[in-house]
């Protein structure tokens, strides 16, 4: 089983600064939006707080919740599969350091994937699905994909995804609640009158208030732009977060496991499966999507095989695939595969 153990410490190392980064910039961006508009206790300020809470809620009770939406139930140990699942995270429990061993759950989905959640390491399970016993995983790549799912408890990463979650959407109500009055103190001014509030002055008085800066629908049309940027932002480096906590899970894996190509095949296998089958149906690729942050693999990544025929296009859809990856929780396919290669000293198999 070759690796590179430099490179997978290294791989570690980078996805826990890049995540600290991401989450120290959104509290920055987010304390010091409160700390230069001096908000006081308010009705905005009620409102962010029932903003921050229900998704504090959702994390402690992450585990209850996604249990009951997944109809996660206790593995059948008369079933190969099942006992095969339960044996490989008894043979990776000891190597992880986790004070407790997570249980493991069975998931009726047909659809392959694997998840861990739960608000800390001691109430957090692993999952596989029914369906991802059917893409022919040997035991390494089955013990691969554990070994991620894992990782994810061992790092609290549902703890720090929710936590990044919060501060993104805090930063974009502080924004919502400052911009009337950080657009009228760029427009307007009582000491003088400077040539912006002139030209306001006579906007005002010739198109009655219509393209007002401080007010009317133009002040508004603008303010809600300036919203959806600042939102789109927020979310960007939420997600951001999210995609390292992914290539940390996989480094991790890679050192516990020291396989590094176990992994790269088994992400191949689930992402050919999701290529030549057809989707699930209406209501099983809601659940997918509202689950996307939780799951191995998100419903988008079989846009990515490497296949050139596939990922053809030219610039204007290499663009498309870009601009779609950076609203994703997972890094791309290839982008996986890739640092898996490293990681492993050389290039791993392509079945794909």
């Amino acid at each position: 089983m070759a690796h590179n153990h430099s490179a997978i410490k290294r791989r570690i190392s980078m996805t826990w600064i890049q995540t600290a980064l991401g989450v120290l910039f959104l509290a920055a961006l987010s304390v010091g939006g409160l700390w230069y508009l001096g908000f006081h206790w308010s009705f905005g300020m009620i409102i962010l707080g029932l903003w921050v809470l229900f998704p504090l809620l959702g994390w402690y009770h992450s585990g209850t919740l996604v249990k009951k939406l997944m109809r996660c139930q206790a593995p059948n140990l008369n079933d190969p599969d099942h006992a095969r699942l339960v044996r490989l995270v008894d043979k990776l429990y000891p190597v992880t350091g986790l004070p407790v061993k997570p249980p493991v759950y069975v998931s009726p989905l047909p659809v392959p994937n694997a998840f861990a959640t739960g608000r800390n390491p001691r109430n957090a399970f692993i999952a596989a699905t029914e369906g991802l016993f059917e893409v022919g995983l040997n035991d390494d790549e089955l013990e691969a994909i554990l070994a991620h799912e894992l990782a994810h408890v061992k790092a609290h990463d549902v703890a720090i995804t929710s936590f990044t979650a919060v501060l993104g959407s805090a930063f974009s109500l502080i924004v919502a609640q400052g911009l009337p009055w950080l657009f009228h103190g760029v427009f307007s001014s009582r000491k003088s009158a400077t040539l912006l509030d002139k030209l306001e002055n006579k906007v005002n008085k010739q198109k009655k208030g219509f393209f007002a800066t401080t007010g009317g629908i133009a002040g508004f049309i603008v303010m809600a732009i300036l919203f959806y940027i600042v939102s789109i932002f927020a979310k960007f480096v939420t997600l951001f977060v999210s995609r390292c906590r992914e290539s940390h899970a996989d480094a991790l894996a890679a050192l516990w496991t020291n396989n590094p190509c176990a992994l790269s095949t088994s992400l191949q296998k689930i992402v050919l499966w999701m290529t030549f089958h057809s989707g699930p149906d209406m209501k099983t690729r809601f659940l997918i999507s509202g689950l996307s942050p939780l799951l191995l693999v998100s419903d988008f990544d079989n846009e990515f095989t490497g296949d050139p025929k596939k990922n053809k296009g030219g610039v204007f859809a290499s663009i498309r695939r870009w601009w779609k990856g950076l609203g994703e929780n997972h890094p791309p396919i290839p982008e996986r595969l890739k640092m898996l290669d490293e990681m492993s000293g050389g290039s791993c198999p392509r079945i794909m």
